[in-house]
């Protein structure tokens, strides 16, 4: 038997895989191989189970007949999300020792601590951590909830330029690029095109 925890965005649930007429020994080990955040496909039977289960959001189980392994991990990644999840009231690194500024305690246990220049040279796990899927979340309703309000009121939503052919500011710093070999910039203003 062996057990996975799936995410799909928001959501957590248990997998299981249990030896049997569909599942063999080695797919088990093989399923048990598979490292954190690798992607995963999966053919199962959802199940309601006997007892609550912890640390996921589904309180249903999925009965795993097959398993494919989309995009592997690295076996060590740079930071756990459950130590990214944590909360960190003091982020200055240049304050503290080398020695302790990894490490924080709780009930005499050394937890590891994610810092902030740790999350952005690795910001594509930091963006699977709850709490910034959170933050995505609010954000995508506020917009959502604004968006009707304007469009109940007739106003017209619009998507400006973001390339232009030259600086439209006079004298401002523009970030400039080549676009199928002609010069193009990076647009400050939408005031323009409004």
């Amino acid at each position: 038997m062996c057990f996975i925890v799936a995410r799909e965005g928001y959501a957590t649930v248990q997998c299981m895989l249990f030896v049997g007429e569909t599942i063999s020994k080695g797919m088990v080990t093989f399923s048990s191989k598979i490292p954190r955040e690798s992607i995963i496909e999966i053919v199962a039977t959802a199940t309601k189970p006997d007892r609550e289960i912890d640390g996921c959001s589904q309180q249903m189980e999925l009965q795993v007949k097959e398993i494919w392994c989309v995009n592997k991990s690295v076996p060590i990644l740079p930071f756990q999300l459950e130590d990214a999840s944590r909360i960190v009231l003091d982020q200055k690194a240049e304050d503290k020792p080398a020695a302790k500024d990894d490490e924080e305690t709780k009930d005499g246990e050394a937890m590891p601590v994610v810092r902030q220049d740790v999350r952005l040279n690795n910001r594509i796990i930091d963006l699977r951590v709850p709490t910034n899927q959170a933050i995505f979340r609010l954000q995508s309703g506020v917009c959502q909830i604004y968006r009707e309000f304007m469009l109940s009121r007739d106003f017209i939503e619009i998507h400006s330029p973001k390339l232009i052919g030259g600086a439209s500011e006079g004298g401002a710093n523009v970030f400039k690029l080549k676009y199928f070999e002609q010069d193009a910039c990076l647009a400050q203003s939408p005031q323009l095109y409004k």
